[in-house]
């Protein structure tokens, strides 16, 4: 990407209380970035690990998933598994690529499963059209989400995408009222699940997704301001948040060869 370091780390600060999010990136030879850099990468990568879903300092991957990893032990939070990587292995690497992007094996987004990405030799999984979006579909699973009700559409969507046609994945629209996302609007902003594509406008969110516990009502967090720019991260009503992580078993990543 023009005018971005390669092999960068951003120490993502984060004011839940102002909902505001800070961007700091720091390259490993502490060459700084300009204005204009640095919001191509807050753009671009994704500003929470993809393990735990918490920030700090986070490891972005070139490849084309663009997600963010916490390198090494210390560096989680959560119990995060974080890639393992010493501070010397750290330092030493020219620039990063995931074993996804590295292998062009994917998970699919919706199913979970590994599949090739690699379009010269027979794709299985396919990128959302969305220069933003970091997730890959098989295109059954992502023709169905999109036509749960209309099998012909489906099954149409699913040859087109076969075939090299774009879609754009479920998780860029409200599943209650359907309509995009106004990111200028507060109310029009898009909660996002981190673990299926399902996603709200903050306006339509159920009450069970709640930014605060509700012990009175048996409600636990599942949504969190400042974590994403101009987003609400949750975890939708379908995974169970697991009470010493505040979030659901971290077991969702999968590379290949594990």
């Amino acid at each position: 990407m023009p005018g971005v370091m390669p092999h960068d780390i951003i120490d993502l600060n984060y004011d839940l209380m102002d909902g505001e999010v800070e961007f700091n990136v720091v390259g490993l030879n502490e060459v700084g970035l300009n204005e204009v850099e640095l919001n191509e990468v807050e753009g671009v990568f994704d500003s929470v690990c993809a393990f735990c879903d918490d920030g700090g300092e986070i490891l972005c991957c070139e490849g084309r998933c663009m997600r963010s990893f916490h390198a090494t032990v210390e560096t989680g939070a959560n119990m995060c598994p974080s890639l393992g990587f010493s501070l010397g292995e750290l330092h030493g690497l020219p620039r990063f690529v995931c074993k996804n992007c590295e292998y062009q094996q994917h998970q699919c987004f919706a199913c979970g499963k590994l599949g090739s990405s690699n379009v010269f030799s027979g794709a299985e999984v396919f990128p959302c059209v969305s220069a933003t979006c970091n997730y890959f579909y098989h295109p059954h699973c992502v023709a169905k989400l999109l036509y749960r009700e209309n099998k012909a559409a489906a099954e149409e969507l699913e040859r087109n995408i076969v075939g090299g046609g774009y879609f754009t994945c479920p998780i860029h629209k409200c599943c209650v009222c359907k309509q995009e996302e106004n990111k200028e609007d507060s109310q029009l902003q898009l909660a996002v699940c981190r673990r299926c594509p399902k996603s709200y406008h903050r306006k339509c969110l159920p009450r069970a997704i709640a930014f605060e516990d509700i012990a009175e009502e048996g409600i636990i967090t599942r949504a969190w301001e400042g974590l994403l720019p101009d987003r609400v991260l949750i975890f939708c009503l379908n995974h169970e948040i697991v009470e010493e992580l505040g979030i659901p078993i971290i077991d969702h990543i999968k590379f290949p060869g594990d």
